[in-house]
């Protein structure tokens, strides 16, 4: 019987081990700035994922635009949580362009990170092909015209009709606008051009999996659709969607946020540039 008096009698305390359960984490399409980004679930996540994993892909469309103006308290926290983890050494952060994330010169600098236009994982055990995806997408890239229009009046809608609302023409308009069947096999075709058995694509916002002719096809959904929230998760040789938050995360506290002045500093820079 132990006696609780007796310091040398006391059991050890029970540390929880910090090393990380994930090799790698893939999220896309965080539009920061839309009325519709689930910027205070995506925080917590962004918390989370620095102490949970090696390597964290951004997998392009962080921003909706560049216009500033629209990033809310919340979307500059979450930028605040990149950058500070941008430069640690035993995390490493990715970032795949986007077709809505603008110049690279001025979103590299916002987030201190360089801007690659597709990126392969590897740990070893498994190479992963990582793309936005827009590259496969005929309407964008042959009708730019309409995509504008139609993504002027998607933020008249955000602005003036209820969140749901939105979400549900967002969800419609990405499966007319953006076929994404098309996308899910031109991608698994480049890949399995490379050699490389697996690859994640954003810019649909349709979260899936699929098996196409032996490469295994992800795509990584969006965070501005009601929560849970997807991303791609690479453990060893496996590689799946999960959805956030994990049932065994506590989310009773928030991160604590910052004042206004330190979260514009954030891109007080990227405004100053032309």
């Amino acid at each position: 019987m132990i006696d609780a008096s007796d310091p040398d009698h006391l059991p050890e305390p029970v540390t929880r081990s910090r090393e990380p359960s994930y090799d790698c984490i893939v999220i896309s399409d965080l539009h920061l700035g839309s009325d519709v980004c689930q910027a205070k679930l995506l925080e917590g996540f962004l918390e989370w994922a620095a102490t949970h994993t090696r390597e964290m892909v951004i997998n392009g469309d962080i921003f909706d635009d560049l216009n500033f103006k629209r990033l809310t308290k919340r979307h500059f926290a979450c930028l605040k949580v990149i950058r500070r983890n941008s430069d640690r050494d035993d995390f490493r952060l990715t970032w795949v362009r986007g077709n809505h994330d603008g110049p690279a010169e001025i979103v590299s600098h916002i987030v201190g990170v360089d801007i690659l236009d597709e990126y392969v994982y590897s740990n070893g055990d498994i190479d992963l092909l990582i793309l936005h995806g827009d590259q496969f997408d005929t309407i964008i890239t042959d009708y730019r015209w309409l995509t504008a229009i139609g993504c002027g009046l998607f933020y008249y809608i955000q602005k003036w009709m209820p969140h749901r609302a939105s979400r549900w023409i967002r969800r419609v308009s990405k499966r007319f606008q953006r076929n994404s069947q098309l996308i899910e096999h031109r991608a698994t075709d480049y890949a399995r051009s490379r050699g490389i058995r697996h690859v994640t694509c954003g810019h649909t916002h349709l979260a899936m999996t699929s098996l196409v002719d032996g490469v295994k096809y992800l795509n990584s959904g969006t965070w501005t659709e009601h929560p849970p929230c997807p991303f791609v998760a690479v453990q060893g040789s496996q590689i799946r969607l999960e959805y956030w938050p994990l049932p065994e995360v506590d989310r009773g506290s928030e991160p604590e946020r910052e004042s206004e002045t330190e979260e514009t500093s954030v891109v007080a820079g990227a405004r100053a540039e032309p």
